[in-house]
């Protein structure tokens, strides 16, 4: 073989060479391994692991949500009862006036505050019987009270006309009602020192 034969040999196996090497890597990618299907199933493994993690927080989570969303007692339906708004008013059906079985009677002392120009009661309803009706001046002119029952002015009780800074206390039996306290004096009720007591 010449020179010149040899070198062609030559030149030609340095341009096969490469493209042997790169479908030696292709045909080696493309060989299954045991490595990635190990690698694989333990990204499942972790996967199933981080899902089982997931739903257990989820589990202990849920309980809490609601407790913060609404009393343990109406989740669990274990209560004392129904949840009542105080500014709903009474119950349909029932007399505001009328006692509860079982209550304790209303008390049966009432103030009357008497002022330029208005009374103001401590309580609004006492219980029937002798009632303690107690008037304090606490304005600055003289005032005085009498009891009536309600749409008429005959006096009940009459109380005498009490300076500025002081009280006077009376026994005054009243039946079940309503009743009008006013001031006597001239012009004082027409001005507003006038208010109505409920009896039961």
């Amino acid at each position: 073989m010449t020179l010149r034969a040899v070198a062609v040999a030559t030149a030609i196996a340095a341009l096969a060479l490469p493209s042997l090497a790169a479908a030696g890597a292709r045909s080696g990618a493309s060989a299954p391994s045991a490595k990635p299907s190990a690698a694989k199933a333990g990204k499942q493994g972790g996967r199933r692991h981080c899902r089982k993690r997931t739903r257990c927080a989820r589990v202990t989570l849920r309980p809490r949500r609601l407790a913060a969303n609404q009393p343990l007692e109406r989740v669990l339906g274990v209560g004392p009862g129904p949840v009542t708004d105080p500014g709903a008013g009474p119950t349909p059906g029932t007399d505001p006036e009328t006692p509860t079985p079982g209550a304790p009677a209303p008390p049966r002392f009432v103030s009357v505050a008497a002022r330029e120009f208005s009374l103001t009661l401590s309580r609004p309803l006492v219980g029937a019987g002798a009632v303690t009706v107690e008037l304090r001046n606490s304005g600055e002119d003289p005032h005085n009270l009498v009891v009536s029952p309600e749409g008429t002015h005959s006096p009940l009780a009459s109380f005498s006309e009490i300076d500025p800074g002081t009280y006077e206390r009376r026994s005054v039996t009243l039946a079940p009602g309503r009743y009008q306290l006013w001031c006597s004096l001239e012009f004082h009720e027409g001005l507003g020192m006038s208010t109505t007591l409920r009896v039961q």
